[in-house]
């Protein structure tokens, strides 16, 4: 893709999750309809649709070749068909929306061809834009964001929410997760994997491990850890998809091995 091409994608993209960002902003102090998708814990909003919504028309407006793949799946053709696809997340960290108004974000990420180009994650509350272009590096609002600090594992502060997870659960990982806090520095849980991933750029958090993501939930925090220096793989190790669920684990370069390594998992794991 052209160069000019790439500025333009980037341009949009941020100017899509600041629009995005705002209109949640404006909403939340409004009254809206709250729905559980498969739980009590997994919620949904009118909020979120409206939000998708308003991307999409966006995205469309100035991309109506391009495919788009939201997790309210508000649009209406197959994403699988296209070349050039938007992930997006309207907000990520409803739960947060719902009772914190703090710690949820816009996700917006452009694939071409599979390859990540531009990944935008924006934090309304805090007026936090973190994104990265493929090769020109990751930024937090005009600040450069690279990890040059080696941290060992033990140094660590990670975040994760395998604890909460059934299936970790079920396959022993959160024993795994659990040991694991008594070796790191600390362990969080802010409750949107987007930003999570962007703090993991900053420098905020040294490592992300998630047992189950969605694509939108990761495919704009890949990016930026990426082009900050970042190491961004399922947690086997194998690369992760662009378009489907996959485990996620992203940290710091410096002990990505020791990591991997100390999770131990067996093969067949995402």
């Amino acid at each position: 893709m052209h160069t000019s091409s790439l500025a333009a994608l980037k341009e949009h993209a941020l100017h899509f999750a600041r629009s995005a960002g705002k209109l949640s902003l404006e909403r939340m102090r409004e009254p809206f309809t709250v729905e559980y998708k498969t739980s009590a814990s997994d919620l949904v909003t009118a909020v979120d649709k409206e939000v998708e919504k308003h991307v999409i028309d966006l995205i469309l407006a100035q991309y109506p070749d391009h495919g788009i793949l939201g997790e309210e799946r508000t649009f209406a053709g197959d994403p699988s068909q296209y070349e050039t696809l938007w992930v997006i997340d309207p907000i990520d960290g409803t739960t947060n929306f719902v009772h914190q108004q703090i710690n949820f974000s816009v996700s917006i990420a452009v694939y071409h061809k599979g390859e990540g180009l531009v990944g935008v994650v924006y934090d309304p509350s805090r007026d936090e834009l973190f994104y990265a272009v493929r090769g020109e590096g990751a930024y937090l609002n005009d600040r450069r964001l690279r990890l040059e600090r080696h941290v060992r594992l033990e140094e660590a502060l990670l975040c994760t929410s395998v604890f909460w997870n059934e299936k970790a659960e079920q396959m022993g990982i959160d024993q795994i997760v659990k040991k694991l806090a008594g070796k790191v520095r600390g362990m969080r849980l802010l409750g949107s994997a987007a930003l999570e991933m962007s703090y993991v750029a900053a420098g905020r958090l040294d490592g992300y491990v998630s047992l189950s993501l969605n694509a939108w939930d990761f495919g704009a925090g890949r990016i930026i850890v990426e082009e900050a220096g970042g190491r961004v793989t399922s947690m086997a190790g194998a690369p992760l998809p662009f378009d489907q669920k996959s485990s996620v684990m992203a940290c710091n370069p410096a002990f990505y091995e020791e990591l991997q390594h100390y999770l131990n998992l067996t093969e067949g794991i995402g």
